[in-house]
């Protein structure tokens, strides 16, 4: 099994390494398909990968790589990506993961950015690569997959041996570079600590996403950082099975699903509502998925409840950033609580902020503004720090946080609270709203009024006209009174109890 020494008694935080390989064993998963490639299902076992990543690092630390390098990893998802991800990284080198989308001009700007030193890559994509480091100001060595003319072969460094004994302190070591989504600016690279990272997968594998038994599938590539340590690294510490698409549309997407059982599956929202309307995706009998979280933008209620009634499962939203090495919000009671177009109030020690940017403070409820979260950091490591997300947002008043799309843009309104709609008309003394359970749609929203005189024209209508799609309610019910604690508190399960709406 995967060994990798932190140099010193005093330091007992874990690495990546630790962190993702370290309970194989202890959990019984070793057996286990850990990363399967979707289009040939082949890949190895959680034992196979540990010790391939343990002779790969073998390898590359005997190569004559300067300790602490940035390696370049311009790889297709699959197996393959896991394994050098890892080794380089148990090596005491530095991973940078590349999309494989990127033209040449911008893989010879992050190479000469992150100071690469090396670059592994795919037969198919070496040319690319070739042409990228011939502009590069200090080109990198060239390492792939396969017998490739002038590349050296990953193969060579799978020497067999025990990863090394790298002296690195996790609170400040780093073991990842990872690509900001550059709000105006070109992507740059972040390097992230092994603390870091190891609080990114956690934050993950604690929150109940996914869990040893499960199959995953990423929509997002696995060199992104949502797709990395958002999903791949909490799987493969978990013991799940990844399934690695390479690319494909949503009909491959489709066919993976089914063919391997996943149970959880990771979209971006443009995949998830392709999903939710081509007609295409009932012919896939897909019984085994439980789940797909949303991430990578705005996701209204309306297409999440699509989504969830086409593909027969549980639909959630999650919110992430590079700085933050993964996720920082996942809302898994969107459903249970009517909110599925928030991300939730965020996961275990992540705190966040909605800031007017034009004075710098605190936004109150259902106030757009930007978005800033601060993620705990390890001592003794640097004192945690806000950090700007580079998006607009709102919360509710209870703290659910709603993203609204990209800072800069045109700051967008968020949608109108049925409350305060009702409020003020003039026919309204006192509103109130309620989720109410739905044969079809599990929650949806009911309104209660208290009639000051009555009203001209439709309550139902005039409400449901100035709020989102996402945030209309079903009906507008008229009440004697908003039955209230002493401390003003709607109580909601009283007003939907004696409307005959639950039990």
């Amino acid at each position: 099994m995967l060994s990798l020494g932190v140099g010193g008694p005093a330091r007992t935080a874990m690495t990546m390494a630790q962190t993702v390989f370290g309970a194989a064993d202890d959990l019984g998963h070793g057996g286990r398909a850990a990363v399967l490639d979707a289009t040939t299902g082949r890949g190895p076992t959680h034992a196979q990968l540990a010790a391939l990543v343990g002779s790969g690092a073998a390898g590359l630390a005997r190569a004559g790589l300067p300790p602490g390098g940035v390696v370049a990893l311009h790889l297709p998802d699959g197996p393959e990506f896991a394994l050098a991800l890892h080794a380089v990284a148990a090596a005491g080198l530095v991973p940078f993961p590349i999309r494989v989308t990127v033209p040449p001009a911008e893989l010879t700007r992050l190479l000469d950015a992150s100071a690469a030193v090396a670059v592994i890559t795919w037969p198919v994509l070496l040319g690319l690569v070739r042409h990228a480091i011939e502009a590069a100001r200090t080109p990198p060595r060239v390492v792939c997959f396969g017998a490739e003319p002038g590349a050296e072969p990953f193969g060579a460094f799978l020497a067999g041996g025990a990863a090394p004994d790298v002296d690195v302190d996790p609170a400040t070591g780093t073991a990842l570079l990872v690509c900001t989504r550059g709000a105006g600016a070109p992507p740059r690279p972040v390097r992230l600590s092994h603390a870091e990272v190891v609080s990114g997968i956690t934050r993950v594998a604690d929150s109940g996403m996914i869990g040893g038994t499960d199959v995953v599938l990423s929509g997002l590539p696995l060199a992104h950082v949502l797709g990395l340590n958002g999903l791949l690294n909490p799987a493969l510490r978990l013991g799940a099975t990844v399934v690695a698409r390479p690319g494909g549309g949503r009909h491959e997407l489709l066919r993976a699903l089914r063919e391997f059982g996943v149970t959880v599956a990771l979209l971006d929202p443009a995949q998830a509502e392709a999903l939710a309307v081509d007609r295409a995706t009932a012919r896939y009998d897909l019984p085994a998925l439980r789940a797909v979280v949303v991430t990578g933008g705005p996701f209204d209620a309306r297409s999440a409840r699509a989504c969830a009634e086409r593909l027969h499962c549980t639909v959630r939203q999650a919110y992430g950033l590079a700085e933050a090495g993964g996720f920082t919000h996942l809302n898994l009671r969107g459903c249970e609580e009517g909110t599925a177009d928030s991300v939730g109030r965020g996961l275990p020690g992540v705190s966040w902020r909605i800031v007017d940017p034009a004075t710098g403070t605190d936004q109150a409820a259902y106030q757009p503004g930007d978005l800033y979260v601060r993620v705990p950091v390890p001592a003794p490591a640097a004192k945690s720090r806000w950090l700007p997300a580079g998006d607009a947002a709102f919360a509710d008043e209870h703290g659910r946080v709603y993203v609204l799309g990209r800072s800069g843009e045109g700051t967008p309104e968020p949608p109108a609270d049925p409350e305060r709609v009702l409020a003020t008309h003039p026919a309204v003394r006192d509103a109130a709203v309620a989720p109410a359970p739905d044969i079809d749609l599990g929650l949806v929203p009911h309104a209660f009024v208290v009639l000051a005189e009555t009203p001209r024209g439709d309550l139902l209508s005039f409400v449901n006209a100035q709020v989102a799609p996402s945030r209309r309610v079903a009906a507008v019910h008229v009440v004697d009174a908003i039955p209230r604690t002493d401390t003003g508190r709607v109580r909601r399960r009283t007003l939907l109890r004696r409307a005959g709406l639950t039990t």
